[in-house]
């Protein structure tokens, strides 16, 4: 059986891709005259290419860490299930 992604939740279109901005705090390091990354992580953001809705409902350990539960059944599967009925 193969996945299918989730849908925006306004303009119901599939997920087939996502947009996924992370945005990293830095600090001035006065001793080396440079930037650091901060160890604390700055807000991330999804969002819908098709509306540019937020979609943190739907990604909310970040798109990485997605699990599709959606199924498409395959066309034998479909076939099966009708033949038994």
């Amino acid at each position: 059986m193969k996945y299918l992604p989730p849908k925006c939740a306004s303009c119901e279109e599939p997920l087939f891709e996502v947009f996924e901005n992370e945005y990293n705090t830095y600090v001035f390091d006065s001793a080396s005259g440079t930037y650091k990354e901060h160890d604390w992580k700055g807000d991330m953001e999804i969002r819908c290419p098709n509306c540019n809705a937020k979609l943190w409902d739907i990604f909310p350990e970040g798109v990485c860490n997605y699990v599709s539960k959606n199924k498409k059944p395959s066309v034998e599967e479909i076939n099966k299930k009708l033949c038994d009925e």
